[in-house]
């Protein structure tokens, strides 16, 4: 629920920037980005498979770090795809020459530029590798003190 609730509000984060700025992002930015989450979305699921827990003897320390090793997997697999999806929106859009949606509310003119919204969400994607990293640095880290106890 959490994320449906931050996308919205990068949906409503886009519309603003699209109204008030006239940003025009070019298809290299948006490749780049996607680039970046593509490497580290590579990474991170490369952590993950080769996170070491030979050392570990705990049965259900065991089961609850498998547990979090696959909820960040799971974390690194939907945000590569929304990636993925934005990047290959957007070359669509791009081709057939669809940049902007001009939306008319009660007389209140409001625009969506496609790219600064699929540029927001890949950067939403790759702020939550980084965590997802973090969160796999930890986990590792309380590997350690517990096996050291």
């Amino acid at each position: 629920m959490k994320t449906i609730v931050r996308i919205l509000f990068i949906i409503f984060l886009s519309l603003f920037f699209s109204s008030i700025l006239t940003i025009s992002l070019s298809d290299f930015f948006i490749s780049t980005i996607f680039n970046v989450s593509g490497i580290l979305f590579s990474v991170g699921l490369g952590l993950i498979v080769t996170f070491d827990i030979n050392d570990v003897k705990n049965k259900s320390f065991i089961k609850e770090i498998r547990n979090n090793l696959n909820g960040v997997r799971n974390s690194f697999i939907f945000y590569f795809s929304l990636s993925v999806f934005c990047y290959i929106i957007d070359k669509y859009l791009r081709d057939n020459k669809i940049f902007v949606w001009n939306i008319n509310i009660y007389d209140i003119y409001i625009k969506l530029n496609w790219s600064v919204l699929f540029c927001l969400l890949m950067f939403y994607s790759i702020f939550y590798f980084i965590i997802n990293f973090l969160s796999i640095q930890k986990l590792k880290n309380d590997i350690v003190d517990k096996i050291n106890e």
